[in-house]
């Protein structure tokens, strides 16, 4: 029986034949408790490498122990466990202590003998024989039957419930952090990253331990991480530090001595943060266009363009120790898969081993240019906003009108309004947000901009555009004429590909991705050391369907980037898939709008907290698949806590847990 070659200072041993204790294999290496003195007795979570060995061949799977490697823990080959070819073994962080079992996700290949163990079965993390010697039993295969061209069914998505949030990696260390209240919107993010850290109280103030223990300090940094206001401050901790003194295996294994991360943005960082976090110590370099460090955009048509925050405010902080070249103001114009190599401007070339394309998305502009003026911008980076705030207060802008009824029309509306401008907002179709939330929550918006003075028109476009050196003459579909000092373009987003063209990769609609987050070729392929992630990836999250999607949120990218790293290192076989629960915000003249999941693939809408006529309420969204009604989404208005019970149930199937009991919050 031939069996593969193993990795660099590894072997697989067939079985009858034995080797001294300290040189078991390490084919499959499992994560481990390991049981460290902190400031008190705690469990610490090890995660280490798993490769699984050939189907059917027997022989030793050794567990060997990362503190001490002459104590090895023999399991069976995994076609004897129920543990099927994921790619890798990823038991639940749960606290052995406690007694609490260990969840084994896994898929068993029709082919292989029934063990009786079906899938997700729960198996205590002590559960395993330990062995010093001996073999073990080979296991029959059951013959595999004719191959069919059957298509492979997508997974239901009830198999992802229970992967909601992003998988940490611990630290060592206990971690103190202070809120800015100047800056904090009570928005909820935090809570829902850390909710043992984090808590808003039934009157809607935010609540936090100040000094957060070791076991929590890895949630903690996700909530600075992923809050939009850049409103928590962080102290102490060594994320990513200790495991950064030799070179990981997964880094060393697959020869990933530099990594390039293109993109400057949130996602690009993320990804950046996190390889540094699961060990690798290569060389790592950050390719940005713009010329400043990765910074939060959303506050940039609110807060930013109001003058309540400085660009130094928005600058993200809770990755500020990471060790990694910057070639910022660089231009990417093109891209060899197969030499592994990026073309900038200039003629350089910089070769990668592994590559992270997170180059994020553009702001739309019109068909053509109606006019040149410089009274007519867009808002997408730093730059935008501020050439915006200096040439409205240059032209002395009194009238403003917007193109765009999203969620950066609407918010540069109130931002507008705020500051005593008169604001007529120009949407092409009707109501607002109708694309994202739908037409009954996209009427309320409508409501609550109109109550604050903004002149919204639906269901018009410009069709003509003249600069009379003063201002800017516009005239409406139906014969209107506005006369207005500035003009902003909030007409959406396209993804940052044209430098991939003739690269090889599909780039229709951003990068086309597979559920890993691995880009993939014309033909569908997977490209070996290549991620994508961010605004410009397109993927299918399988919690939902296999329909590939670009998803446009600051917290997506804080995770995306952190899968797209931890596939980078697991390689396109042994990689799980991306599953996240899409997440989102926005404040319309002081009401608090926040999301979960993805609304748009809702076929139906329920109210099921609070009302619409109050503008307090949570409304859930379902749709009808085979398997039955699925829950994709919800909504909330002004209730950032009753929104928190909503979200690890986005994708289940069945109906909504209490939506059918009486509506005790509903207000008249």
């Amino acid at each position: 029986m031939t069996v593969p070659e193993a990795w660099p200072g590894e072997a697989w041993q067939p079985q009858g034949e034995r080797l001294p204790q300290g040189q078991w294999p390490q084919q499959e290496t499992l994560q481990q408790w390991q049981w460290q003195w902190q400031w008190q007795w705690q469990w610490q979570w090890q995660p280490q490498a798993a490769q699984l060995l050939p189907e059917a061949v027997p022989g030793y799977v050794a567990d060997v122990r990362a503190y001490d490697p002459a104590a090895a823990e023999v399991r069976h080959p995994w076609w004897a466990e129920p543990i099927g070819p994921t790619g890798s073994v990823a038991y639940a962080e749960q606290n052995p202590h406690t007694q609490q079992l260990l969840t084994v996700p896994h898929v068993r290949p029709p082919h292989l003998a029934p063990t009786g163990h079906e899938l997700g079965e729960h198996r205590h993390p002590q559960g395993t024989d330990q062995f010093h010697g001996g073999v073990l039993p080979a296991v029959q295969p059951v013959p595999a039957p004719t191959p069919t061209p059957t298509p492979v069914p997508v997974p239901a998505a009830e198999e992802f419930l229970s992967s909601s949030r992003p998988r940490l990696v611990p630290e060592a260390e206990p971690v103190k952090v202070s809120v800015d209240n100047n800056r904090c919107h009570i928005y909820g993010i935090c809570q829902q990253e850390a909710p043992e850290v984090f808590r808003i109280s039934e009157g809607g103030s935010l609540h936090y331990t100040g000094n957060v223990p070791a076991h929590l300090a890895a949630q903690a940094r996700q909530a600075v991480r992923c809050c939009p206001m850049q409103a928590i401050a962080i102290r102490g901790g060594s994320p990513g530090t200790p495991a950064r003194r030799s070179r990981t295996r997964a880094a060393s294994r697959d020869g990933l001595r530099r990594i390039v991360v293109a993109g400057g943005g949130l996602a690009g960082l993320s990804a950046a943060s996190r390889l540094r976090e699961r060990g690798f110590d290569g060389e790592l370099v950050l390719v940005g266009e713009e010329t400043r460090r990765p910074y939060s955009r959303p506050p940039l048509s609110k807060q930013f363009l109001a003058g309540e925050l400085s660009g130094e405010d928005l600058t993200f902080r809770a990755d500020e120790s990471l060790d990694a070249h910057w070639l910022l103001g660089t231009h990417l114009i093109g891209l060899d898969p197969e030499q592994r190599t990026l073309h900038l401007r200039g003629g350089e070339r910089l070769p990668y081993d592994g590559l992270v394309l997170a180059t994020g998305v553009d702001a739309k502009r019109l068909p053509r240019t109606p006019v040149v003026s410089d009274r007519i911008r867009t808002v997408r980076t730093l730059t935008d906003a501020a050439a915006i705030q200096q040439a409205m207060h240059a032209a002395r802008a009194h009238h403003v009108v917007i193109l765009g009824g999203g969620f950066v029309g609407c918010e540069l509306a109130c931002t507008a309004r705020d500051h005593g401008m008169d604001v007529t907002l120009v949407v092409h179709s009707a109501p607002l947000l109708r694309r994202v939330l739908g037409s009954r929550l996209g009427a309320v918006v409508g409501r609550i901009q109109a109550r604050a003075g903004v002149d919204v028109r639906l269901g018009t476009e410009i069709s003509e555009w003249t600069d009379t050196g003063s201002g800017l003459r516009l005239r409406l579909d139906d014969g209107e004429v506005i006369d207005a000092d500035f003009v902003v373009l909030g007409l959406g987003s396209v993804p940052r590909t044209e430098w991939l063209h003739g690269s090889g990769l599909d780039v229709a609609d951003g990068v086309l991705c597979d559920a890993t987050c691995h880009a993939v070729d014309l033909t569908g392929r997977p490209v070996p050391g290549l991620v994508a992630a961010g605004d410009v990836a397109r993927w299918p999250n399988l919690r939902f369907d296999a329909t590939p999607r670009r998803v446009e949120h600051l917290i997506h990218a804080v995770e995306m980037g952190q899968h797209a790293a931890d596939s980078l290192l697991q390689g396109p076989e042994r990689a799980s898939r991306f599953t996240p629960v899409p997440r989102f915000w926005s404040e319309q003249h002081g009401v608090r709008l926040q999301a979960v999941g993805m609304p748009a693939l809702g076929e139906r809408m329920e109210i099921v907290e609070g009302s619409l006529r109050s503008e307090s309420f949570v409304a859930a969204y379902h749709r009808d698949t085979p398997q039955g009604t699925q829950l994709v989404a919800a909504v909330a208005f002004d209730m950032p806590r009753q929104l928190l019970d909503h979200r690890d149930r986005i994708g289940r199937i069945g109906p909504l847990p209490g939506a059918s009991k009486p509506n005790r919050r509903r207000r008249r």
